[in-house]
C-alpha cells in the first residue's frame, strides 16, 4: 500500500497486488515472467511493470499492466489464457490477489476526497485487511476511479490517509451515503483512536484550464493536487483537534471543507501550479 501509480492520459490501466508465501519466491517469479509474456502477446497490450517488494509496498509484488482500450483490458481479463495462469499462480500466494483497476483519467467534474484517521497501536494489520476488502467494493460503485492508502510518516504525520476519487459529486456522495461504506465504517471503527476527517476537493479544471489544447494530463493535475491537499487535511486535521476536539461532527466537517477548498483555491494551488508549472506543461 501506499504506492502512487501513474498512468498516461486515457491509458486503461490494472494495477495488481501479491503476497507470495515464504519460500515460493522462485517460483512466483518463473510464473510471473510467463504471464507478462502471455499479456504481452495479447491485443491492445501497451505494456506491464512488476515491481517487486519494497519501501512503499512491502511484502507485495504490484504487477502494473496497461492495454490501448478498456475492451482489450477486458478481453485479456477475462480470457482463458489468464484464468489457467492464475489457477498455478495462486497456489505460491499466501493473501487473496488485490486488483485495482484504473480506465480514463478523471473528467473534469471528478471530485477526489481525502480520509484520515490514526489507527490504534497493533490494529495496523487489521486495518490494512479491512481497506484491502473496502476497495473491491467501492470499486463496484458508479463513477468510482481511484483508491489510494497513504501510510505514516514518522515526523511527519501519525495518521493513515486514504485519497479516493469519483466521477461527480453525485457519484461520491452515493457512496459516501450507502448502506456499504457504512458498514465498513463500523468495522475500521474499533481500529482507530480520535476522530475521522474527511474533505472534498471538487474538479481540477479551474485550477488547470488554460482555454487551450494544452492542458495538463489529468494524472499530473491529480498529483499537482494531492501535493497541495495531503498536508492541507493534515495540518486542519491537527488543528481542529487542538482547538475544538469535543467539536460536533458535522459542523466540524463542514467547516474544514470549507476552509480547505478556500486555502486550496486562492493560496495553495496557484503556488504550486506556478511551481511546477514546468512540468506540467510538458
Amino acid at each position: 500500500m501506499g504506492t502512487l501509480v501513474v498512468m498516461t492520459d486515457r491509458t486503461p490501466t490494472i494495477v495488481v497486488s501479491r503476497r507470495v508465501a515464504t519460500g515460493r519466491e522462485r517460483d512466483f517469479e518463473r510464473w510471473n515472467a510467463r504471464i507478462r509474456a502471455a499479456a504481452e502477446r495479447w491485443p491492445g497490450h501497451l505494456g506491464s511493470e512488476a515491481q517487486p517488494p519494497g519501501e512503499s509496498h512491502p511484502g507485495e509484488w504490484m504487477i502494473v499492466y496497461r492495454f490501448a482500450t478498456p475492451d482489450q483490458l477486458d478481453a485479456w481479463m477475462d480470457s482463458d489464457e489468464r484464468r489457467a495462469l492464475l489457477d498455478e499462480g495462486d497456489l505460491l500466494l499466501s493473501e487473496p490477489v488485490r486488483e485495482q483497476r484504473l480506465i480514463h483519467a478523471a473528467p473534469d467534474s471528478a471530485v477526489t476526497a481525502v480520509m484520515s484517521q490514526r489507527v490504534r497501536p497493533g490494529a495496523w494489520d487489521a486495518f490494512r485487511r479491512a481497506h484491502a476488502e473496502i476497495t473491491p467494493v467501492m470499486r463496484d460503485f458508479p463513477g468510482f476511479l481511484t483508491c489510494e492508502l497513504i501510510e505514516p510518516s514518522p515526523g511527519v504525520q501519525d495518521d493513515h490517509v486514504v485519497v479516493f476519487s469519483f466521477a461527480s459529486r453525485v457519484d461520491l456522495d452515493h457512496w459516501l451515503h450507502s448502506k456499504e461504506r457504512s458498514e465498513v465504517l463500523e468495522l475500521i471503527h474499533p481500529l482507530i483512536e480520535g476522530e475521522r476527517t474527511l474533505n472534498v476537493v471538487g474538479g481540477f479544471a479551474g485550477w488547470f484550464s488554460t482555454g487551450t489544447a494544452g492542458d495538463p494530463p489529468r494524472w499530473k493535475q491529480a498529483v499537482t493536487v494531492l501535493v497541495a491537499l495531503y498536508p492541507t487535511t493534515v495540518v486542519l486535521g491537527l488543528a481542529q483537534q487542538w482547538v475544538a476536539p469535543d467539536a460536533p461532527w458535522m459542523p466540524a466537517l463542514l467547516l474544514s471543507e470549507v476552509v480547505s477548498i478556500a486555502i486550496l483555491t486562492w493560496a495553495l494551488m496557484p503556488l504550486v501550479t506556478r511551481l511546477l508549472s514546468g512540468w506540467l506543461r510538458r
